[in-house]
């Protein structure tokens, strides 16, 4: 016999006292319990431990009666044994995330043949689930959650990561994630705020003012607590000072008011933190963020980073490496390492994101995959390949990223167009489905002169909620100060039509492409009608979250701008329309099915529904303003025959109509006139 038969009586063989090993061969046993239907020969899938084989890697070897996996440690011996799930059983790496169930085989045949584990560009290759507010609202039940966990490490397990941060801020389940991911083989890091995996001092002392100039001691022992938690196991440890909630430290601690000053004081923290660490792990590693407020210090001589410590250079939550936008500051500061950059060096780099202005959260990244990969090809060049922290967010809605990421950080190359093949392939059953995973981002709108200065799904709620807070205030005479980066320091009007300007091409765009995602969708209903449902709940969501979000911004623009002509009319009438956009899209998103229903319940940081409230409110605001102390104005004026509205008492009809049912009668009859 020349091939080895998996079945339903292979048996594993491993040590299954060391838990990272035990956990990948109970994967590997699931998936032939889903997969496989049928017994075969008695024959064995074997893992042992090799030291000749570097740590994370190994040996396979297929028989006719036996699959040897020689492994270098744990690590390599889960790499090892999902291999033969994704070679052989065809379990895709991000299967689970995109609702994909692997095809029913009687046994599979595995040829007797050798195979290795790649030689990742990478070393540490690391998912960040940062702010994964989707999460919060998706499950509330215990075990629910613990199973959502357990599909974040295995995923990234399965694509080649083998670092994790789990979480945000976590409270009481941080040393509960940790664990998990160490069991599982994973290393950890931790996030740029959260530094040794602390608590933050603004939760351990919220009545205290956050400075460790104050309260060195207080700080130290959050720090020794984690220390001495994780001290000897797989952990990169992050150092640094930053402020309590994401920002400057010396927001906290104005003594400190030069960038000399700043930057000396950052450094001898870190010393301080490292001094700390070592005192219990002579071998410890470290890395640092040079992340917003950070990298300008590095730039310019302030911080010199210590001696053996990863540099971690931050993307602007775009893809592009230069300093993020912080408010209405955008210096666009070069975070691309030097081509001659001393030490180690890796990146912290988002498919996720939320700046609270026109970032990407709820849907993926709108930024061409080519340009994200032709950026992540210069980090590699510039050797900056010690450690990527990839920001996922909650990772669902980032599917094609992920993908893209863990192609280069296992070949250091991608092309657009073969790759989206590929994942059409693999998670929609057609590569002719490509042109919707390449034609996302081609229908984003620009609101800046740069190339990554495109539109996601925050940039058409923030705004609007920032121009409705004014227009309803009435303060319109000057501009909105929080959005001078989108549309200048101008005035109120001419921000108005700036936004306008920038929305309006996306109706047609996201138009578009919404056709060309139900064109596929028809193609499949007949053959293969669960991938025409991932397609409807995935990217055609996607895209119209998008279209709804420009068509809503567009027109509340509208509603603006008629309401300063005193044409309240119309503003109501498009104040009604762009409710109705946003109404469409969170009644899109409650209808997603399957195990992902309800993963938008905890949308809050593009906050749709939030949205909806606000325009529900100009809304009724608009018609006080223009229907009259008795709110019957409109209805007598173009609802009702002029035989009854030409009497002037009302006690014989019926009460008013709602806000809702008067825009319905009113689309009707109205057309909708641009200012």
């Amino acid at each position: 016999m020349d091939s080895f038969i998996l079945s339903l009586s292979t048996r594993i063989l491993a040590d299954e006292s060391i838990l990272p090993i035990r956990h990948a061969a109970e994967i590997l046993k699931r998936d032939m319990r889903q997969v496989l239907t049928s017994r075969g020969p008695e024959n064995q899938i074997r893992v042992v431990l090799d030291g000749s084989i570097p740590a994370e890697a190994y040996k396979a070897q297929a028989a006719s009666h036996e699959i040897l996996l020689s492994c270098g440690d744990d690590l390599g011996a889960v790499y090892a044994l999902l291999s033969i799930s994704e070679r052989f059983l065809h379990v895709k790496p991000l299967g689970w995330w995109m609702s994909l169930n692997p095809e029913k085989m009687e046994t599979a045949f595995v040829s007797c043949q050798t195979w290795e584990s790649p030689q990742y560009k990478v070393r540490f290759r690391s998912w960040f689930v940062n702010d994964e507010i989707l999460f919060s609202g998706w499950h509330s039940e215990e075990n629910a959650r613990a199973e959502v966990w357990e599909r974040v490490f295995e995923t990234v397990l399965r694509c080649g990561g083998n670092m994790v941060i789990p979480g945000t801020d976590r409270g009481y389940d941080g040393e509960v994630l940790n664990k998990m991911a160490l069991d599982r083989g994973l290393w950890l890091t931790q996030h740029h705020t959260e530094l040794l995996g602390a608590k933050m001092f603004a939760r351990v002392y919220p009545d205290l003012q956050a400075s460790y100039s104050l309260y060195p001691e207080k700080f130290e022992a959050l720090w020794q607590e984690a220390i001495d938690l994780y001290a000897g196991r797989r952990v990169v440890w992050a150092i640094g000072f930053r402020g309590q909630g994401d920002k400057s430290f010396w927001e906290d601690d104005a003594a400190v008011d030069t960038p000399a000053k700043r930057g000396a004081f950052i450094v001898k923290v870190m010393k301080r933190q490292m001094e700390l660490v070592r005192a219990k792990d002579s071998n410890a590693q470290f890395c640092t963020n040079l992340y917003g407020e950070m990298m300008a210090l590095y730039r310019d001589g302030h911080l010199p980073v210590p001696d053996g410590v990863i540099k971690l250079w931050g993307d602007n939550g775009f893809g592009k490496m230069v300093s993020r936008r912080q408010n209405n500051d955008n210096p666009r500061t070069d975070a691309m390492p030097g081509e001659n950059e001393s030490g180690r060096n890796g990146i912290y780099y988002h498919i996720s994101f939320y700046d609270l202005q026109a970032a990407n959260h709820i849907t993926p990244l709108q930024n061409p995959p080519q340009m994200i990969a032709d950026e992540l090809k210069t980090i590699l060049s510039r050797k900056a390949d010690t450690l990527w922290n990839i920001n996922v967010g909650s990772i669902y809605p980032h599917a094609v990223f992920l993908d893209l990421v863990s192609r280069m950080w296992r070949e250091g190359e991608y092309d657009a167009a073969s790759a989206a093949q590929d994942f059409a392939g693999q998670y929609y059953g057609s590569e002719s489905l490509a042109p919707l995973i390449t034609g996302y981002a081609e229908s984003a709108v620009f609101y800046g002169p740069h190339a990554d200065d495109r539109a996601g799904d925050q940039y058409y709620h923030w705004p609007l909620r920032a121009l409705a807070h004014a227009l309803v205030l009435g303060e319109t005479e000057k501009p909105v100060k929080s959005l001078y980066w989108a549309a200048g320091n101008t005035s109120f009007p001419e921000q108005v039509q700036q936004l306008a300007a920038y929305a309006k091409p996306g109706i047609t765009s996201w138009k578009r492409y919404l056709r060309q995602v139900r064109a596929g969708m028809d193609a499949l209903d007949d053959t293969n009608p669960a991938a025409a449902a991932r397609l409807r709940d995935r990217e055609y969501l996607y895209g119209l979250i998008h279209q709804t979000g420009c068509e809503g911004l567009y027109a509340f623009c509208q509603a603006c701008l008629h309401s300063m002509r005193n044409n309240d009319l119309q503003a109501f009438l498009w104040a009604d329309h762009a409710l109705q956009c946003h109404r469409k899209t969170l009644a899109a998103m409650n209808r997603v099915q399957g195990r992902f229903a309800h993963i938008y319940r905890n949308d809050c940081f593009s906050g749709v529904s939030v949205t909806i409230q606000v325009l529900e409110t100009a809304r009724a605001w608009l018609r006080m303003k223009g229907d009259g102390e008795y709110l019957f104005k409109w209805e007598k004026q173009f609802l009702i025959p002029r035989s009854e509205a030409i009497l002037s008492l009302q006690s014989h009809r019926t009460t008013q109509l709602t806000d809702d049912d008067l825009g319905l009668r009113l689309r009707g009859e109205i057309p909708l006139e641009e200012a």
